[in-house]
């Protein structure tokens, strides 16, 4: 499985691993990717079982039609952008699962045609970035729509969150499933692709609680499937 991830956050290979290992997985089945290390993914799609995207930077803006609002810092990486809007064009291709997490669910929306609040702060929707400690359970998220690549998603559950942006126009395709008590989307997923695809706005891997912890298990449930493995 890939896991993409940004040059300067080499501590998701770990971070994601201890959280693939809860769900019953091997680190060694995750393959990490960054901009620089590109050329160094399988030109065989059937050598790859899925996409894993994960928390970095924001998007450019004008990847959703937009300019930089004034007065709101933001930190894009253009490279990050390209790597994981050609991994997800690839993804659909190949019929990869695909697990987007923060800044993926963001990426994951605008590759569909939809849009991005560029703060939340800005728009009155206040306590979604809480950074320190990362399990910290900052608010919770109520399930909206029932899930058909998550059928056991709770009705409702605690998360951490440590993000300024959010999705705003959700893109034709995607299905809301989970929102925040202030309307925030949570959770969005394919419910027609004929692929798991499902992306989380936050940060599971940081959590152990067993209702985080099955998010990966049905990820990667997904991927060895595709492979044609168990999951064991």
């Amino acid at each position: 499985m890939l896991l993409a991830h940004s040059d300067d956050r080499p501590f998701e290979v770990e971070r994601f691993g201890i959280a693939w290992q809860r769900a019953g997985g091997p680190p060694a089945e995750l393959l990490p990717v960054t901009p620089s290390s590109q050329a160094a993914v399988p030109a065989d799609d059937g050598a790859i079982a899925g996409l894993l995207l994960t928390g970095g930077p924001d998007v450019e803006p004008w990847r959703f039609g937009a300019s930089a609002e004034p007065g709101v810092a933001l930190h894009p990486d253009a490279a990050r952008d390209a790597l994981d809007l050609a991994l997800l064009r690839r993804a659909e291709r190949a019929g990869w699962p695909v697990l987007a997490i923060c800044y993926g669910v963001q990426l994951l929306n605008v590759h569909h045609g939809g849009t991005l609040i560029q703060d939340l702060d800005r728009v009155g929707r206040h306590g979604h970035r809480v950074r320190e400690p990362k399990d910290f359970v900052a608010h919770r998220v109520l399930r909206v729509a029932a899930s058909r690549w998550l059928p056991d998603l709770p009705a409702e559950l605690g998360v951490n969150s440590r993000h300024h942006q959010a999705l705003d126009r959700v893109a034709a395709g995607l299905a809301v499933i989970a929102a925040a008590p202030d309307g925030v989307v949570e959770a969005v997923e394919r419910p027609d692709a004929g692929r798991f695809v499902v992306g989380l706005q936050w940060h599971p891997e940081n959590m152990a609680q067993p209702e985080q912890v099955a998010l990966f298990a049905a990820f990667r449930a997904a991927c060895l499937a595709r492979a044609g493995k168990g999951s064991g």
